[in-house]
This record gives structure tokens, sequence and C-alpha cells, in this order.
């Protein structure tokens, strides 16, 4: 029963990766046969633009690792325009009205403008919350707010960057 039971495993596991095949699927992080992984085709193309405050700032530079990792676009086709705004919420309260431990919220949204169209070509929006301890030092406040601040950044441009692949693999793909 036991080699029966392989064999039907072994059988689907074929049938299920010959239909992946024959439908054109193709893993995000394969490679074409220019050895780029397609995770990463068609982002020197695109220019970052200017993002208000602090938060923008951070998120910018995280989009221009991911994006852009050898610098700034030297002639885009697409530019990313990013809208971030930020929250604090406090979560938990005793009963002497001090919270102990706050959520950090934060919401982008994002568009790719074709440059040479001037048209959106794809836009989303995105959400992010990070928590964090409240003590009772002001200085251990502000360095846990920054670095929620700073997680929720990163993986808001990476929720972008994988965005911005699967539209690049659907349209040049």
């Amino acid at each position: 029963m036991r080699t029966s039971a392989l064999r039907a495993a072994a059988v689907a596991l074929l049938l299920t990766g010959g239909a992946l095949s024959g439908c054109g699927f193709q893993p995000l992080y394969a490679k074409d046969p220019t050895q780029r992984t397609v995770y990463n085709q068609g982002f020197p193309q695109v220019d970052v633009g200017p993002i208000n405050d602090r938060l923008g700032q951070i998120l910018r530079n995280e989009l221009i690792d991911r994006i852009n990792p050898r610098g700034v676009a030297r002639n885009p086709a697409y530019r990313l325009d990013v809208s971030a705004k930020e929250r604090r919420s406090d979560i938990v309260i005793l009963r002497d009205s001090t919270a102990t431990f706050a959520k950090f919220i934060v919401e982008v949204n994002w568009r790719l403008l074709d440059l040479q169209s001037n048209e959106v070509v794809t836009k989303g929006s995105n959400q992010r919350t990070s928590s964090f301890s409240i003590s009772s030092s002001e200085y251990a406040i502000l360095q846990a707010e920054k670095d929620a601040r700073q997680r929720a950044a990163t993986e808001l441009a990476e929720d972008i960057r994988l965005r911005l692949a699967l539209y690049f693999n659907r349209t040049e793909g």
C-alpha cells in the first residue's frame, strides 16, 4: 500500500509539472536565456519619484535599493509615484491610562507611469502594520517607533517590487 501511494504521488507530480509547463507557467525567479531573473527585468527603466516626509525618504531609499541597486535610472521609461501616510495607535492600555504596546500603520498608494505615453500602466495600494513595546524611557520609545517605521517601509518596498515584477513579467515576458 505504501508503494502504491508513492507511485500515485509521483504520477500526480509529473502530471502537475506537465500541465504547468504546457500552460506557459514560468516562476518569477526563473532565469531567462540572458541569465537575468524575471524578478529583475525592466527595473533599470524605472525612476522612483520623490516621496514627502521622513517616511517617504525611507520608503524611496528602500525602493531604489530594490528597483535600481546600481543607482538612479539613467534613461527611465517609467516613473513610480508613491504617496504614503502613517499613523500610530496604542493598543494595550493599562488602568492608569498608560500604553504598553502600540502599532504603527503605514499605507501607500502607488502608480507606475509610462513616460512616453504619460499613462498609468499599473497601480496599487498596500498597507503594513508594525508593532512595538512602549517602555518608560522616552529614547527607547523613539527608537522602537523608528524601527517599526523602518520595518514597515522595508516590507512595503518589497511588496511594490513584487507587484512591478509581476507587471513587467506579464507585459514584457
